[in-house]
C-alpha cells in the first residue's frame, strides 16, 4: 500500500510539472538539483542504546527540485542514513528512503523586501516517503512509512550555485528495528520514530534564464 501511494505521488509529481511547463511562459529558472551531507541523531526509538553512540556523520541525500510558482514547488528525493553505535560496530542499521516533498520559500510568503533576501533565503519543505531500512542482524528489509518536515537556509554564491544549510525532522510510522540493528519487540510489534538530519550541501538550477525562482 505504501508504495502505491509512493507511486501516486509520483505521477501527480509529474503531471503538474507537465501542466505548469505547457501553460507558463518561464521568466526564472525552474528546476534544480541538490546534494547535501552532515549529522544525524537519533530521537527514537533509543530502546537500550545510548543515543549519543549512535549520532554520526553518516547521511546525505540528492533531491531534485521544481518550482511551481516563485513561491510553490515540488522536491523529490533520495536520502541515506546510516546508523551504527560508535562502540561496537556490529550493531547498526541503514535507511534508504525515497519521497516527495512540498516547498515554499519563506521569504516571498511573507513579502520581505528584495535588499534582504537578494542573497539570503529560507524555504521550509515537508512531505511524505519510504524506508527501507536493513538491520545487521537479521536478512530482511523493514518497510517504513515516513513524515518529514525541515528548514533550508540559502546563501546565493552566484546565478547558477546556492549554498545550503538544512535541519530535517523525519517521523517514522511503525518501526520493527531499533538502531542497534535489533528487533524492538518479540511480538513483531511496531512503534514509531524519530531522527533529525542537521546538513549543508550545494544547489545547482538549470535553465536559460539569468534567476532561479528562489531568487527572481
Amino acid at each position: 500500500m505504501i508504495l502505491l501511494n509512493t507511486k501516486r505521488l509520483c505521477f501527480v509529481f509529474l503531471v503538474l510539472i507537465g501542466m505548469s511547463a505547457s501553460s507558463q511562459e518561464d521568466k526564472f529558472n525552474r528546476i534544480s538539483v541538490e546534494i547535501t551531507t552532515g549529522v544525524h541523531v537519533p530521537f527514537a526509538p533509543v530502546n537500550h542504546i545510548s543515543r549519543s553512540n549512535y549520532v554520526g556523520f553518516k547521511q546525505f541525500q540528492l533531491s531534485g527540485r521544481y518550482m511551481l510558482t516563485e513561491s510553490f514547488g515540488l522536491k523529490g528525493h533520495y536520502a541515506f542514513n546510516g546508523f551504527s553505535s560508535s562502540k561496537n560496530k556490529n550493531y547498526k542499521i541503514s535507511f534508504n528512503r525515497v519521497g516527495l516533498e512540498a516547498v515554499a520559500n519563506v521569504g516571498k510568503l511573507l513579502k520581505v523586501d528584495y535588499r534582504l533576501r537578494e542573497r539570503l533565503g529560507l524555504l521550509v519543505h515537508s512531505g511524505f516517503g519510504i524506508t527501507l531500512a536493513k538491520p545487521s542482524f537479521v536478512d530482511g528489509t523493514d518497510h517504513i512509512g515516513n513524515f518529514l518536515i525541515g528548514l533550508t537556509g540559502q546563501i546565493k554564491l552566484n546565478d547558477n550555485f546556492t549554498l545550503l544549510g538544512d535541519m530535517t525532522y523525519v517521523r517514522s510510522f511503525e518501526q520493527q528495528y531499533s538502531y542497534k540493528g535489533q528487533l524492538i519487540n518479540a511480538n513483531f510489534d511496531p512503534v514509531s520514530g524519530s531522527f533529525v538530519n542537521v546538513s549543508i550541501g550545494i544547489m545547482y538550477n538549470f535553465g536559460e534564464e539569468r534567476y532561479h525562482a528562489d531568487w527572481y
